[in-house]
């Protein structure tokens, strides 16, 4: 059985598990109902059946005990009132005596329905002796109605209590003996419940044990399995074998340990391969490389492929590096030589150029000297032009106070004018003043001849200043004509200078450049002579390399390749 629950699959295990418990929930639900509604009708027949019964038993025995207290009042009454209130309860408790008797006729079964009509019996010949003894006392008949309720009426009163008490301990009884059965019938299925219990228990042990058990076994197999794997242990080996999920799956293990296996095997020789020299290895194995793993075959592939085609173009090149080498070991030679004679060349052409280049100097210090002086006499004419300029200034300012002057003695002339008239009216006054204006005519006079003697005086500066003003004009006729032919001489010697000055700075440009030139027949020297050496190591590294070249031939030559 085991070995059939473990070949099972893991769902059905679990639905079997699963059905074990529900199978004896159910059975424990089934059996507790069915036991629970046998007590529920015990207990329903108790409530509704026994107890009821006794319950209008013992009222039926409190109601006939009234009507007989209420027809003993009636007949003992004292008073109207007193005995239509014992009459009228007397009646009610009648009415209330057969609705109770109705109500346990509902009540009652075949076996209890002679204990009924015997009540029933008793109570319809209490009912008539009741009856014939309200009517006695209605009459007045006091003693005889009196002897009825002492007799016959007590008589009857006893039997029905009797009856009554007949009732109230038949169900008592019953009350007692259902109750005693709900007891064994709850006993009995509390039992039957726990026993019930213990069996699903029992047997959802065993299941659940045994399915656990052959669950938690395989995958602790499986787990350690693959932990040795994800380590890079492949020896390895699973020993569980079922048709369930996990047997499956051990399977499924125990093929990818195989594949893996024959893979790395087959990636081993290949790698050996490869690494002893032979590309033209492929795999043993082929149809092993499925799904995820035909991509590393296909990786595998391709680095032979791409390393044979590799080291075949290497090997391609190197004869070709070897070809090309001998042409330029051969080239090398042919430049160095043509090296060393540009640069015996060069070397003559600098000497030439540096010849050339002092003379340049020369001229260049020549015409800085001239440069020199021609700007030292234009220094100088500009001293002479700016003298001149100020002499010219001078003679304007002279020409200018000439005028002045002459302004002044027009002055002059006229105050001597003006006094020679005052003095001839002063003499014609003083002629008209006879004796006493004799000495005023002699001031008069000499005012007169004073006045002459200036104007005359201021005629002779007057002719002075005008020959100065004449002279003055000339000399500054000739100083501007001085003035302009030195400002052209200037001119002229600025020009002069101008074009030493150019002269000069060509002379030192050129100097300059027949520098530049020096300069780069140096460095054209330097290179000639750098590009002999290297023409030189050219042809010596040519040689080394076709010997490499043919080296890496031999190497290359090892390997298995595919064409």
């Amino acid at each position: 059985m085991i070995k059939q629950i473990r070949n099972l699959k893991i769902s059905l295990k679990l639905y079997i598990l699963v059905g074990v418990a529900l199978i004896g929930m159910l059975v424990i639900g089934g059996i507790s109902f069915i036991l629970m509604g046998r007590l529920n009708e015990k207990t329903s027949d108790i409530s509704t059946s026994w107890l009821p019964s006794v319950d209008t038993a013992r009222d039926m025995t409190a109601t006939i005990s009234n009507i007989r207290l209420n027809e003993l009042g009636y007949l003992t009454a004292v008073s109207d009132e007193i005995a239509k209130s014992s009459l009228q309860y007397v009646e009610k408790e009648k009415g209330d005596m057969e609705e109770l008797l109705a109500t346990y006729e509902g009540l009652i079964d075949k076996e209890e329905r002679g204990f009924y009509d015997t009540a029933r019996e008793v109570w319809t010949q209490y009912s008539q002796a009741d009856d014939q003894l309200m009517e006695l006392a209605k009459q007045g008949r006091i003693e005889e109605a009196r002897s009825i309720l002492d007799g016959e009426c007590a008589e009857l009163y006893n039997s029905l209590n009797m009856a009554f008490d007949e009732i109230v301990a038949y169900n008592e009884q019953g009350s007692a003996e259902e109750t005693d059965a709900s007891a064994r019938l709850y006993r009995n299925a509390t039992m039957v419940q726990v026993g019930i219990m213990i069996v699903v228990i029992l047997i959802g042990v065993f299941f659940s044990f045994v399915i656990i058990r052959g669950i938690k076994l395989p995958i602790f197999e499986i787990e350690k399995a693959a932990s040795k794997m994800a380590q890079g242990d492949l020896d390895v080996n699973i020993s569980y074998t079922s048709k369930d999920e996990l047997g499956v799956l051990s399977d499924q293990v125990r093929n990818l340990i195989q594949k893996l296996q024959l893979i790395i095997d087959d990636e081993n020789k290949f790698l050996a391969q490869m690494a002893s020299g032979d590309f033209t290895v492929d795999s043993a194995c082929e149809d092993e490389y499925t799904g995820g793993f035909y991509p590393l075959l296909v990786s595998f592939r391709s680095i032979a492929e791409k390393l044979n085609h590799t080291i075949l173009q290497i090997s391609e090149s190197s004869a070709q590096v070897a070809s090309g080498s001998d042409q330029v070991s051969s080239g090398a030679q042919a430049l160095s030589q043509g090296a060393t004679e540009q640069a015996s060349s060069v070397e003559e052409l600098a000497a030439t150029i540096n010849q050339i280049s002092e003379k340049v100097k020369e001229n260049a210090g020549y015409a800085s000297k001239a440069s020199q002086m021609a700007d030292h006499v234009g220094s100088e004419m500009q001293m002479s032009n700016q003298k001149m300029q100020e002499m010219i200034q001078a003679m304007n300012d002279i020409s200018s106070c000439s005028d002045e002057i002459s302004k002044i003695i027009k002055t002059i002339e006229d105050i001597a004018f003006q006094t020679n008239i005052l003095a001839l009216n002063a003499a014609v006054e003083a002629a008209r003043a006879g004796t006493a204006g004799k000495g005023f005519a002699v001031v008069a006079d000499e005012v007169r001849n004073l006045a002459g003697k200036s104007a005359e005086a201021s005629k002779n500066t007057s002719v002075l200043i005008e020959n100065s003003l004449r002279a003055v004009e000339n000399g500054t006729l000739i100083a501007d004509e001085t003035a302009k032919s030195l400002q052209q001489t200037v001119k002229g010697v600025e020009e002069v200078t101008d074009i030493i000055g150019q002269i000069s700075e060509a002379s030192n440009h050129q100097a300059e450049a027949i520098s530049q030139i020096t300069l780069g027949m140096d460095q054209i020297s330097s290179v000639v002579q750098t590009n002999s050496a290297t023409a030189q190591e050219s042809a010596a590294a040519s040689e080394e390399l076709s010997s490499q070249s043919q080296l890496m031939k031999d190497l290359v030559g090892r390997f298995r390749l595919k064409s």
